[in-house]
């Protein structure tokens, strides 16, 4: 009879599993690739549309009197002209600043249904005939306007005036700005202002300090295009404006009028006009695309008493929470003591991260109550929410997201400024010290090293000196070579500060390094909660069976020893704790104690069950086998790809499944596992 017991040869680096590195020398550019290539037919019409803005420029540049060229543009007609297009495109270009920036935000951020109708409104100037948009402006802001003759009334006169010329060129300008600034807004996304606001930044300062300069690029490419577009306003200008000399006759509107009088003037203050937007364009094309750390020397930021500035006083108190998110389903509540680690553990939507943005004030409960020592963070019942950056309740997510305009020692410094500490730079090089990061406190953020810009990361959160740290697997970028160090520094940085800590975790290392507790999610309910020990060694959910690698099968005792489940299959095992009859329990055993028959096997083993394999998965020199019992109970069984290959092991393929009782432990139910959150 043919049977294979557990796997016997383990491999510490398998082959699947080794990372491949090609040669530095074969990696080649998407433009040197075949991916990368322009297809032939398309340069005949990307020359022909080339050509069509070329040939008209070039034409009109050799028309122009180019002897007589320094006195048609010196001239006092065209000096005034230029001078008033410049001031006006300059005013009407941080009028746009002012409101394009605000808007853009709303456009990006908001979720509101009228969002969609905002935007079509900002952008008709955009499809508009500017002297339609002219007599709109005339038509609202005119001597007998509807709002322009309660202004009239008032003394105050705004058509045929420069103030209407500024008018003129934001009402057609300012959509550029819009536009360019809501996509980099949209590019950049809200994870870098997620961790401004729990780092310590208000709404404010998150925007001036990390939203505009992610963003600085297509800010100033808007910026820049909304200027261009507002030096060369004409119909809107000529319409609500008028054209008087010196008052709202631009340089636009100038060339128009000299068409008829000087074709020559006309000529060459066109090619003025053409300079200016060339120099705009090139200005824009020629910006950064991407920020930039700024470089700044450690020793210039070191202040006296650096090296020996005091460790902040740890704000330590018990995290304490209750709360529901009734459309996630979400209903938990949990206790983390000061200096204690608490690893939440569950399947992909089981709601970790909503817990996480409950915790930081990120999401709001529909009914809650989270307290962390004396502070109350959150208590629907009084209607009371301290706001994300008031809680110094710190979020370190999954991934560094270290400012990249900022250096190391600027990412470092980010939470103390926002809090308005006296010494930021000295706090800041004292959390680098702490996580092993203050070598690299000069170094822009974009040049460290996955390992190296998670422990920046952990002395950024350590630097806002909290109250209580979350942790949404901040090691799951990591490579298997920088997670081990990384993990050693944010244990002992946890310890260190001696504050509550909630860390979300996949990875069973993380929580034998870190944890002192572990909960389990499921369906965004608590399902399991003990210490470590506990849980790992008796799991009595299936997702922390998982996690520490054994299997666990749910019923009711039967009799001492023996566990009935549904289906009618029983489990025989020892019995750990004593249970009356007809108590729930579980039977937990590891994959090496399952051995699989083709055949029914010879003699009297008690835990014998036909199944049907399920899955295969390399475990690293060794298969596992999932096996599904006749009642739906899973079963893994780890077994040699030699025995799997003799077998003839595959999905669908009938089984036998045999573990003997003296490898079952059986656990009652009571205090380990429940459906619903504990009163």
């Amino acid at each position: 009879m043919t049977h294979w017991h557990r796997s016997s040869s383990t491999s510490s680096c398998p082959s699947r599993r080794r990372r491949s590195c090609a040669p530095r020398g074969s990696v080649r550019r998407l433009s040197d690739s075949p991916a990368g290539r322009v297809p032939g037919w398309a340069i005949i019409p990307a020359a022909l549309g080339a050509l069509l803005v070329l040939v008209p420029i070039v034409s009109m540049a050799a028309r122009v009197d180019w002897p007589g060229l320094p006195a048609l543009l010196t001239s006092e007609n065209a000096v005034t002209a230029l001078l008033l297009s410049l001031r006006t495109a300059v005013a009407s270009t941080l009028v746009c600043l002012v409101l394009g920036i605000p808007l853009a935000l709303v456009l990006a951020r908001a979720h509101h249904t009228g969002i969609r109708w905002l935007r079509a409104l900002v952008l008709l100037p955009l499809v508009l005939p500017p002297v339609v948009g002219g007599l709109a402006l005339l038509a609202a802001f005119g001597r007998t306007g509807l709002v322009g003759h309660y202004l009239e009334a008032g003394g105050i006169r705004i058509a045929f005036t420069t103030v209407a010329v500024v008018m003129a060129q934001v009402f057609v300008s300012l959509p550029f700005l819009v536009v360019g600034l809501e996509g980099a807004l949209r590019s950049v996304g809200t994870e870098y202002e997620k961790v401004a606001t729990t780092h310590g930044a208000s709404p404010t300062r998150t925007l001036l300090w990390v939203t505009l300069p992610l963003v600085a690029p297509g800010l100033i490419s808007g910026t820049v295009l909304a200027f261009a577009r507002a030096l060369g306003e004409f119909g809107a200008t000529l319409t609500f404006a008028g054209s008087l000399q010196g008052t709202t006759r631009t340089l636009p509107l100038e060339i128009y009028l000299q068409r008829e009088v000087d074709p020559d003037q006309a000529l060459a203050l066109s090619l003025l006009l053409i300079v200016v937007a060339l120099a705009v364009v090139a200005l824009v094309h020629n910006s950064p695309r991407s920020g930039r750390a700024r470089r700044h020397s450690t020793r210039r930021r070191q202040a006296p008493g650096v090296d020996t500035a005091p460790r902040p006083r740890v704000h330590a108190g018990t995290l304490t929470w209750r709360g529901t998110l009734r459309d996630r389903g979400h209903e938990t509540e949990l206790v983390v003591e000061p200096g204690q680690t608490v690893a939440v553990v569950g399947a992909n939507g089981a709601g970790k991260s909503t817990l996480m943005g409950l915790l930081a004030g990120l999401l709001n409960p529909d009914e809650g109550r989270l307290t962390v020592g004396d502070d109350v963070l959150t208590d629907t019942t009084t209607g009371t929410h301290v706001p994300p950056h008031q809680r110094r309740v710190v979020l370190l997510g999954q991934r560094p997201l270290l400012f990249p305009h900022l250096d190391v020692q600027g990412n470092a410094e980010f939470g103390p400024r926002s809090s308005g500490e006296k010494h930021p730079a000295a706090i800041a090089r004292r959390a680098l010290d702490d996580a092993g990061a203050l070598q690299w406190a000069g170094e822009h953020a974009t040049s460290l090293s996955g390992g190296q810009a998670s422990r920046v990361a952990l002395a950024r959160a350590l630097a806002c000196n909290p109250r209580a740290l979350l942790l949404d697997e901040p090691f799951a970028a990591l490579d298997v070579a920088s997670a081990p160090s990384a993990r050693t520094a944010l244990a002992q940085a946890v310890r260190q500060t001696g504050c509550p800590t909630v860390l979300v975790t996949h990875d069973l290392l993380d929580v034998l390094a870190l944890a002192d507790r572990i909960v389990v999610l499921e369906g965004g309910r608590i399902v399991e909660s003990g210490t470590v020990t506990e849980v790992l060694s008796a799991p009595a959910s299936s997702f922390a069976a998982e996690l520490a690698g054994v299997n666990v099968a749910h019923g009711v005792l039967e009799a001492d020893g023996v566990l009935h489940l549904d289906g009618g299959v029983a489990v025989h095992g020892r019995q750990k704790a004593a249970a009356p009859m007809g108590a729930t329990a579980f039977a937990v055993f590891p994959p090496s104690s399952v051995a699989v028959y083709l055949e029914p096997p010879h003699g009297s083993p008690r835990n014998v069950w036909p199944a049907e394999v399920a899955t295969l998965t390399d475990q690293g020199g060794a298969i596992r086998v999932t096996l599904v019992v006749e009642n739906g109970t899973r079963l893994s069984a780890d077994l040699t790809a030699a025995a799997v290959a003799e077998m003839g092991l595959r999905p669908g393929r009938q089984a036998w499944a045999v573990v003997k009782a003296q490898e079952v432990a059986i656990h009652p139910s009571s205090g380990r596992l429940r459906t619903t959150p504990a009163p």
